[in-house]
C-alpha cells in the first residue's frame, strides 16, 4: 500500500513542529535537551522466557516511526534531533523493520554500543521519557528527572493538537481499517461464519498480522456484541438471524484507526427491529458530528447523545417514558454505559484531553476537553443490551415500564455501536472515516 506523495515534506514539518514545542517546554522547565527511550522488549512473564510482541514508547513514536528497541531519542533545543541505536541484533531474530528513507532527512541516527551510550549524551541538564527507569539511571539520569509530571503534560499538550503529517497517517490508517471492515462485512452477509473466520478475513484484508493491529480486534455476533471489548472469538457460525459488530483499526507509520460498524440480516421480527435501530444509531451519530465546534465542551456533546437516545428507545416501544425521564431517572446510561469518544494519535486512546476527571454520571468519558482545532478524536455512540445492565434496570423504577419481550428478543443481537474518526479544522470537521470508505470505494 503506497504512502501519500506529501509525506516527506508534511514529516519535515511534524519534526519541526515538535522541536519548536518541546524546546520550548525543556526550557521552560530548566532542562537544556531531553532523552527519549523507544522501549525494552518485556518478558510475559517471569516464570517463562516469552516475549510480548515490541511496541515502541508512544512519546518516541510521536517523532519517528521506528519500532525498534533500545534506542534513545535526544532532544536537544536549536540542534537536529538524533537517534543513538543501541539494540543488539543476534542469530534469535533480525532488524527491525526500517521506516522510509525520508525520515533519516529529518533525524540523525548512529548505532551505538551500549556500553557507549552515557559518552554521547549532552552535557547539559537531561530530562528522561521513558517505561524504565532503569535506562535512566544507567544513563547518570537522577530520578527526580525521569517522566517529570509537569513537563510529561506539556509534551501531552503538544501531541493533543495533531500536525498535518499525523491526519495524514492517520487517513491511510483509516483507508487500510476500512478495507478490512469492507471485506470482513462482505464474508458475513454471503455465509454465517464463525467470529474466528471473521477476525482472519481482516487480518487478510488489511495485510496485518494479529500483533500489528492497533489493539485486539473486537468481532462479536449476536449476544456477544453486548460485550463492549468481545475478544473471545467462538468458533461456532452465528444462525440465520445474526448480527455482526466490528470495532477493528489498522496502523500505518505507527497511527492507528478505530472504527467501528455494525450489520444484521435474517428475516426474523427482532433482526428486522435490530436494523431500524442500527439506522437510529447511525443518524444520531451523524446528527452529534454535525453539533462539533470549537468551543464546545467534549462533555456536553456526550450529554446530547443521551438526549438523542431518549427518543430511539421511545419510538421504538422500547422502554414507555418521556425523553426527559429516560435520561433524568439514568436509563439511557443503562443502554449506552460507555463514553461517546476519546482522542485519537500515536495512541488508540491518545493522550491531552482528559484534563480534568468526569462528571459522576459519566464514570467512562475520556475525553473531558474543549474542542479546539487541531483534535482528532472519535464519535462511537452504541445502544447495547447487556444482561448485567438490563438486570440492574430490571430492579429500578424505570424497569417496569420497559418492554421487555422486545429487550428480551433484542438482546439475542447483542448490539449496536457506530464510530467515526475526526479531525477538526478552523473551517469545519474532517471525517477521516467517511472520507476513506470513499477513497477506497
Amino acid at each position: 500500500m503506497a504512502a501519500p506523495a506529501n509525506l516527506p515534506d508534511l514529516y519535515r514539518e511534524h519534526v519541526q513542529r515538535l522541536a519548536a514545542g518541546y524546546g520550548a517546554a525543556l526550557e521552560r522547565h530548566g532542562f537544556g535537551a531531553l532523552v527519549i527511550h523507544s522501549g525494552s522488549i518485556e518478558l510475559k512473564s517471569r516464570f517463562d522466557d516469552a516475549e510480548w510482541p515490541y511496541r515502541p514508547c508512544p512519546p518516541f513514536a510521536h517523532w519517528l516511526p521506528l519500532r525498534e528497541a533500545e534506542a534513545y531519542l535526544v532532544v536537544q533545543p536549536g540542534r537536529r534531533p538524533r537517534v543513538l541505536r543501541a539494540y543488539e541484533v543476534g542469530f534469535w531474530d533480525g532488524p527491525a523493520p526500517q521506516p522510509p528513507d525520508w525520515v533519516w532527512a529529518e533525524i540523525d541516527q548512529q548505532v551505538i554500543a551500549p556500553a557507549a551510550l552515557p559518552g554521547e549524551l549532552p552535557a547539559e541538564r537531561l530530562a528522561f521519557v521513558g517505561e524504565d527507569p532503569a535506562r535512566a539511571e544507567a544513563l547518570g539520569i537522577p530520578r527526580e528527572h525521569v517522566n517529570p509530571p509537569e513537563l510529561v503534560a506539556d509534551f501531552n499538550a503538544v501531541r493533543t493538537v495533531k500536525s498535518e503529517y499525523e491526519r495524514e497517517c492517520l487517513l491511510e490508517a483509516s483507508r487500510r481499517g476500512a478495507r478490512g471492515h469492507d471485506a470482513i462485512f462482505r464474508m458475513f452477509r454471503e455465509r454465517p461464519c464463525s467470529e474466528l473466520e471473521l477476525h482472519l478475513e481482516y487480518l487478510r484484508a488489511t495485510d496485518q498480522d494479529d500483533h500489528e493491529t492497533p489493539y485486539k480486534n473486537i468481532v462479536a455476533q449476536c449476544r456477544s456484541a453486548a460485550i463492549l471489548h468481545h475478544v473471545h472469538y467462538t468458533r461456532h457460525r452465528g444462525p440465520a438471524d445474526r448480527s455482526l459488530l466490528v470495532d477493528a483499526g489498522a496502523t500505518f507509520l505507527g497511527y492507528p484507526s478505530d472504527i467501528s460498524r455494525t450489520q444484521v440480516v435474517g428475516d426474523g421480527s427482532a433482526a428486522r427491529l435490530f436494523a431500524e435501530l442500527i439506522t437510529r444509531v447511525e443518524s444520531l451519530q451523524q446528527e452529534i458530528i454535525r453539533r462539533v465546534r470549537p468551543g464546545l465542551p467534549f462533555e456536553q456533546l456526550h450529554d446530547q447523545c443521551h438526549e438523542l437516545i431518549a427518543p430511539i428507545l421511545r419510538e421504538l416501544d422500547l422502554v414507555r417514558a418521556s425523553d426527559d425521564e429516560l435520561v433524568a431517572t439514568g436509563a439511557t446510561r443503562r443502554f449506552l454505559p460507555h463514553g461517546l469518544g476519546h482522542s485519537l494519535g500515536i495512541q488508540v486512546h491518545d493522550v491531552g484531553m482528559k484534563l480534568t476527571p468526569s462528571r459522576p454520571d459519566n464514570p467512562f468519558l475520556r475525553n473531558t476537553s474543549v474542542i479546539v482545532p487541531g483534535q482528532v478524536f472519535t464519535i462511537e455512540p452504541g445502544l447495547y443490551f447487556t444482561p448485567e445492565l438490563m438486570d440492574r434496570l430490571r430492579g429500578e423504577p424505570l424497569g417496569e415500564r420497559v418492554n421487555w419481550p422486545l429487550v428480551d428478543a433484542l438482546a439475542e443481537l447483542g448490539g449496536v455501536r457506530i464510530e467515526d474518526n475526526l479531525a477538526v479544522l478552523e473551517g469545519g470537521v474532517r471525517n477521516l472515516t467517511r472520507e476513506a470508505w470513499r477513497d477506497i470505494a
